[in-house]
């Protein structure tokens, strides 16, 4: 037996950057799915049986999988019986060089170039610091939006870095006619990518924002600038008061 989680969910904007090891029964291996988050912030690997993150998210395109597993994992003892090849962590332990099949080798040259560019700027704590800047600039907007925009996950523990992932006052009837627009505005007239995510709940679909550590921080302040503009179009409380951005969005984040 063991216990699998996923440590960020895109679907929703969760994360778990501190699992509770406490709540797995001893001697269980866990096994986590860092997809979204491997390499992001600093993480103890030797908590873990198996930590394994696809490769198209923060490191490399697709094709290529991630995969750090503890080595008392990897015997034919453990191995499950018909296990398909491209699955059987003992064939690719015990290949020559390890290396069973001709991988994918444009995604793993990729994925060497971006290790380096990490590194050269600090490695896992410089991506940490870059990615609380980054996500604070839209969570300081949308906390500052008196309920215009809110997000499907409350507690700010469990916010994720890597994607924002919000919509507007309920998201339905006149605030669905809302999420569309601004949907519209950012997806077709400016040509955002894969800001529109999946229903979450609601009759209108969610508002996604992306950030993985080789995103910029001045890209990210055009998100929050067209949010401020949008609310100041949209959100009559904002135009009686003449609503503004938080004086100091990057700041605030770094100390929360």
């Amino acid at each position: 037996a063991y216990f699998h989680y996923t440590s960020a969910d895109t679907r929703q904007g969760l994360e778990i950057r501190d699992f509770d090891f406490s709540a797995v029964p001893e001697g269980m291996p866990v096994c986590c799915d860092a997809s979204a988050n491997l390499s992001s912030y600093p993480i103890d690997v030797s908590k873990y049986g198996v930590l394994y993150a696809a490769s198209h998210k923060n490191f490399s395109t697709s094709g290529i999988c991630y995969t750090i597993i503890r080595k008392d994992l990897i015997t034919k003892e453990r191995q499950m019986d018909a296990m398909p090849t491209m699955c059987n962590w003992v064939t690719f332990q015990n290949a020559p060089n390890k290396i069973y099949n001709v991988p994918v080798l444009q995604s793993v040259w990729i994925g060497a170039l971006t290790t380096e560019w990490m590194i050269e700027r600090g490695g896992v704590e410089a991506m940490e610091h870059f990615a609380i800047r980054r996500s604070g600039l839209l969570y300081d907007i949308i906390d500052n939006s008196n309920g215009f925009y809110r997000t499907f996950v409350t507690n700010t523990a469990f916010r994720s870095r890597m994607q924002v992932v919000f919509t507007i006052r309920s998201g339905a009837g006149a605030d669905h006619e809302l999420v569309e627009k601004f949907l519209t505005e950012a997806n077709d007239e400016l040509g955002w990518l894969d800001i529109r995510s999946h229903p979450l709940g609601i009759p209108s679909d969610a508002i996604r924002v992306t950030m993985y550590n080789h995103q910029t921080e001045d890209a990210v302040r055009v998100v929050r600038d067209f949010m401020h503009d949008f609310q100041k179009r949209h959100d009559s409380f904002a135009q009686r008061v003449g609503h503004a951005m938080p004086a100091d969005s990057v700041r605030t984040s770094i100390h929360a």
